[in-house]
């Protein structure tokens, strides 16, 4: 739905006993302080299709049985949100380290996925350590935000995640890691906008649980790509999109 003058209609506070709320790819940038009434959601997805940075009053907090919550993936530079009572939340998705804390994290115990958008108030590392805690997490991305599109994360990934199995990188790295700062039981990963100048294959095809790989959007701007004999021994899928750069493709037998 596209609201009249990009605003949700305050009346939404009154629907006190709701559990599920999805605004998913509706045209909002404004939401009313009344949604902070919906102390019963289970279920809230607020990633709308901003035409401008959305604007989210401090209320979430107050939904403290929340199990899903997606945020807008751009909010206005005055939104500020205190997220830490949210302790049930097992998803959170699109959580800005330039609108709430990251010590906010650390009490979401019960987190399996999970999806943050960067800003410079924090390094690389003191986030991963951070997260590190997280000890249920199964599903993390790491996204850029506008700030830090320019920044090169080569060298501050360590992504050593004991029980993860699912990772997205959305941040620039002109090389991928080396294979032991990965989770160890890593099955899918997700590369992409890393604009990486070294061919990643070497070192993804060691990730031996890994059973799907996406490098999209300029993952990769390198010209030659090879996947070398005995590599990959789980991989059933992968998905190489938008690589304008790369002319050689090499796929030795037995990867």
């Amino acid at each position: 739905v596209k609201f009249e003058g990009g605003k949700l209609p305050s009346s939404i506070g009154g629907l006190i006993h709701l559990r599920f709320l999805s605004l998913f790819q509706a045209v909002i940038s404004h939401l009313p302080f009344s949604i902070g009434n919906l102390k019963l959601l289970l279920y809230l997805d607020l990633d709308v299709a901003a035409e401008e940075p959305v604007y989210v009053p401090n209320v979430l907090k107050e939904m403290i049985e929340l199990r899903y919550l997606s945020l807008p993936l751009f909010m206005h530079d005055k939104t500020k949100l205190e997220l830490g009572d949210l302790v049930n939340l097992e998803h959170l998705w699109y959580f800005s380290t330039q609108h709430s804390s990251v010590t906010d994290l650390l009490r979401m115990t019960k987190l399996r996925g999970l999806s943050v958008s960067l800003s410079e108030r924090y390094t690389f590392e003191a986030i991963s350590s951070s997260l590190c805690q997280l000890r249920n997490l199964e599903r993390l991305y790491f996204l850029f935000s506008l700030v830090t599109i320019m920044v090169d994360y080569v060298g501050e990934l360590d992504l050593d995640f004991i029980h993860l199995k699912e990772l997205g990188l959305g941040v620039r790295m002109s090389k991928i890691p080396d294979q032991h700062q990965f989770p160890p039981h890593l099955e899918h990963i997700d590369l992409y906008y890393c604009r990486m100048e070294e061919d990643p294959m070497p070192t993804l095809e060691k990730l031996l649980h890994l059973k799907s790989v996406k490098l999209t959007f300029e993952a990769f701007v390198g010209r030659k790509m090879v996947c070398s004999k005995g590599g990959f021994p789980q991989l059933r899928a992968l998905k190489i999109y938008k690589h304008s750069e790369l002319e050689e493709w090499i796929v030795e037998e037995g990867s």
